[in-house]
């Protein structure tokens, strides 16, 4: 594996949660490429407009914000220009009492690809603690 790769794809993974619990909604687009699947709460969201737009829409409002927690990810860097990512999250959020909980967690199961110098999200699935792995969706490796 490539130490100059695993760290823009470690880079990557860490931008996602902070660009999108501040609110640079274009920024964050950009993590993923033009045709990138987004799949989270039984729906896909296809294409990068379409998942700024509705991911985007999600998120609460700034006096009540959210922070994503990420654990490192386990990445597979294929010697394609691809690769495949699993990394825990937890999700902190702050109610209108400004207490903070939990909102939620789980683990993201990621299909990368390198454009140039730089890795994009392909494919993001968002599987919740508790679920199963979708068919079709690479399970994290036991080692």
């Amino acid at each position: 594996m490539s130490p100059p790769d695993l760290e823009r794809i470690r880079r990557l993974i860490a931008l996602y949660g902070g660009l999108l619990d501040s609110g640079r909604l274009a920024e964050w687009g950009e993590l993923f490429t033009e045709d990138a699947t987004f799949s989270v709460y039984g729906r896909t969201y296809r294409g990068r407009e379409e998942i700024v737009r509705e991911i985007g829409a999600m998120q609460p409002p700034p006096d009540q914000p959210v922070k994503h927690f990420l654990l490192a990810p386990v990445v597979d860097l294929a010697g394609d220009g691809t690769a495949l990512a699993w990394t825990d999250m937890t999700v902190y959020a702050t109610g209108p009492d400004r207490r903070i909980a939990i909102a939620t967690m789980g683990s993201y199961h990621d299909r990368l690809i390198r454009e140039g110098e730089r890795w994009r999200f392909r494919a993001r699935v968002l599987v919740f603690a508790g679920e199963p792995v979708p068919e079709g969706v690479a399970p994290a490796p036991a080692y």
